[in-house]
């Protein structure tokens, strides 16, 4: 019989300072990454006209195309430690990697109905972390809008990470990015806990806004990409 022989205490703690050193060099180099950020087209509105125009051409599309659309999805709204979570403030649509639509609607009451079309036509999908509640709360924020419909659109990122890559985590869209695209994406609180309701939103405010739905429609189409791979090695 072949016994394994013990580490003396010397050896331990040589390993333990070497495993300490990778960690900290995995550490710095996580924490000198670049982020992840938006570079495409902007298209920020804040009237109810230019929303329902918008949305009357996505859903234009969504009827003529053959193919899902597949929105990047996101919600913005002010947050008071007070109070708690404001009223819906924005509406972030990515329908590619290089445009991103954002509707400031915090001082609109009742939204367009074409919009509520578009979210829930059952060509569309919308992909997001967490989305569900997300549009759960936008149907709570505004009336005219099937809460039910809407979760039926919906592609929770972390779920399909979790069905593509066959791993058990808890996804954060942070956590996403980290781990499929190698980059960080800002959660700088003075722009997260910003005032949001306000209008109009400065560059920063729109860069963050549309980095988030962006990096959703990104993740979804990467997660996509592998799960093909992954058929197609089956076959």
């Amino acid at each position: 019989m072949n016994l394994r022989r013990r580490s003396s205490p010397q050896e331990k703690e040589e390993e333990a300072k070497r495993m300490k050193l990778e960690e900290e060099k995995i550490a710095k180099y996580k924490a000198n990454r670049p982020f992840i950020k938006f570079k495409g087209k902007i298209t920020y509105h804040t009237e109810l006209i230019d929303i329902a125009l918008v949305s009357d051409n996505l859903l234009e599309k969504a009827n003529s195309s053959s193919e899902l659309l597949i929105i990047g999805f996101d919600l913005e709204w002010p947050f008071s430690f007070k109070t708690g979570p404001g009223k819906t403030a924005t509406i972030q649509i990515s329908c590619d990697e290089k445009h991103c639509y954002i509707f400031h609607v915090s001082k609109i009451k009742n939204l367009p109905k074409t919009l509520s079309e578009l979210l829930t036509h059952p060509n569309v999908r919308l992909t997001g972390n967490c989305i569900k509640q997300d549009v759960r709360k936008l149907a709570r924020d505004f009336t005219g809008f099937d809460s039910d419909k809407m979760v039926d659109n919906c592609v929770d990122l972390g779920h399909l990470a979790n069905s593509i890559l066959s791993t058990t985590n808890r996804w954060s869209l942070e956590r996403l990015v980290d781990h499929l695209l190698d980059l960080r994406i800002s959660k700088d609180k003075k722009v997260r806990h910003s005032q949001w309701h306000v209008i109009p939103l400065s560059k920063v405010q729109q860069i963050y806004a549309a980095t988030d739905s962006y990096a959703s429609l990104l993740l979804y189409n990467i997660l996509k990409s592998r799960e093909n791979e992954l058929k197609a090695l089956e076959n």
